[in-house]
C-alpha cells in the first residue's frame, strides 16, 4: 500500500499540490524494481529440486507468496536470491560496510547486517524487514 497525502492551497487563482510520498526520493520506491522482482520470483517459483546441481531444494508456494508480500511493502527494493536450502535471500547492498543480507524461509527469517563496519547476525520478524533495509539509506 502506497501512503500518499496531497493538500491543496491557493496561490493567486492557482492552486499549488504538495505531496508527500515515498516516491519523492529517488532512491525509494520503485514500481519498476518490483515488477523485476516479481517476475524473479515467478523464475524461482518454477525451479526444481536439484536447480543448482547441488541438491537445491525446490521453492514452496508459500514462501513465494510470503517474499511477494514482503517486497509489495518495502520502501527500497532488494535483490531477490534464491538458496540451495529452499529459501530466499533478500539483500541490500550499499558498500562493503553498509549492507544487510536476510534469509528468509518458511519457519524463520534470519538477518547479516554490517552497519559502518560492524557486523550483527539476528533472528527478525517480518514487520522488522522494511526499517532494516531503510537503515541503510539513513547513513
Amino acid at each position: 500500500m502506497v501512503n500518499c497525502s496531497f493538500s491543496l492551497s491557493e496561490m493567486g487563482g492557482f492552486f499549488k499540490i504538495s505531496s508527500s510520498t515515498r516516491f519523492n526520493n529517488s532512491e525509494r520506491f520503485s514500481l519498476e524494481q518490483l515488477k523485476n522482482n516479481k517476475r524473479k520470483l515467478e523464475s524461482i517459483k518454477k525451479l526444481t529440486s536439484n536447480w543448482n546441481g547441488y541438491e537445491g531444494e525446490q521453492f514452496e508456494s508459500s514462501l513465494i507468496n510470503m517474499i511477494q508480500d514482503i517486497i509489495s511493502e518495502l520502501d527500497y527494493q532488494p535483490q531477490i536470491f534464491p538458496t540451495g536450502r529452499g529459501s530466499i535471500q533478500i539483500e541490500k547492498y550499499i558498500n562493503d560496510d553498509n549492507l544487510v543480507e536476510i534469509e528468509v524461509s518458511n519457519d524463520e527469517i534470519f538477518a547479516y547486517q554490517v552497519k559502518n563496519g560492524e557486523e550483527t547476525e539476528k533472528e527478525i520478524s517480518v514487520a522488522e524487514i522494511n526499517s532494516l533495509i531503510a537503515e541503510l539509506f539513513a547513513l
